[in-house]
């Protein structure tokens, strides 16, 4: 393996293990690293929705108990909504800036997403709108959509962060999984890359170990700062270069 592609699986699976620890994947993170190691967004998009599945099958051994079913009515809009724009083929520059918005946006909801602001109870037909708004973005860009549905979750004190967590792993992993049938047709063609079979087993330990520490050892607001920062800045970038 060549140094640039340690460096590139190294950071891959630093995402998964602090992702994790929040209950996250690192859709986003994953996507912001391969778009700067000069990826190509189609290619991107469809890495993303895999490695999300790997960490959340990998974190939810961790995140099970804590599942809420009151919480699953999300999910009913957001698999179709995520299988629907998973088939859509868009330009790379198109693609690439829409991505850069998503990354930035997920970047602020991941700071923000720490204490609820007031008690908010949603009805069922509205939490299933907003889960197919989130999965029209998980699906397209290979952002699962966690990073937009907990600061929701949290801030609207609809759910506590351990609840909030086990939830958004499994939204992540079944919207991720969509997004990767509505592709299979044009796997062969959008993932040539035998990096992703490196980045696989490294992004399954580490999110064994991250999902691990935060739901028995850890509170993550900081490191969410952290990564909300990187995020925004990186996508950012990518919004405005693309222009």
């Amino acid at each position: 393996m060549e140094s640039v592609e340690l460096i590139i699986v190294s950071l891959l699976g630093l995402s998964a293990l602090f992702y994790t620890m929040g209950g996250f994947a690192g859709g986003s993170m994953f996507i912001a690293i391969l778009l700067l190691a000069g990826q190509p967004p189609s290619q991107t998009a469809a890495a993303g929705l895999i490695f999300n599945i790997f960490s959340t099958m990998s974190s939810l051994v961790r995140w099970r108990t804590y599942v809420s079913r009151d919480l699953l009515w999300f999910i009913v809009g957001s698999v179709p909504a995520a299988f629907f724009s998973g088939s859509l083929i868009l330009p790379d520059q198109i693609l690439k800036i829409i991505m850069g918005i998503s990354i930035a946006i997920g970047g602020l909801s991941v700071i923000i997403a720490t204490s609820p602001l007031r008690t908010v109870k949603l009805s069922i037909p509205l939490k299933i709108f907003t889960g197919t708004i989130i999965g029209i973005v998980a699906g397209l860009t290979g952002i699962g959509g966690g990073v937009y549905l907990a600061p929701l979750l949290i801030l609207a004190g609809i759910a506590v962060p351990k609840n909030t967590a086990a939830t958004t792993t499994i939204f992540i992993m079944l919207n991720s999984a969509a997004g990767i049938a509505a592709r299979v047709p044009r796997l062969p063609l959008i993932l040539p890359n035998p990096l992703l079979l490196i980045t696989i087993p490294v992004v399954i330990i580490a999110a064994q170990m991250g999902s691990y520490l935060g739901s028995k050892r850890l509170a993550q607001v900081g490191v969410r700062r952290v990564i909300g920062a990187i995020l925004i800045t990186v996508g950012g970038y990518f919004s405005f270069s693309s222009i």
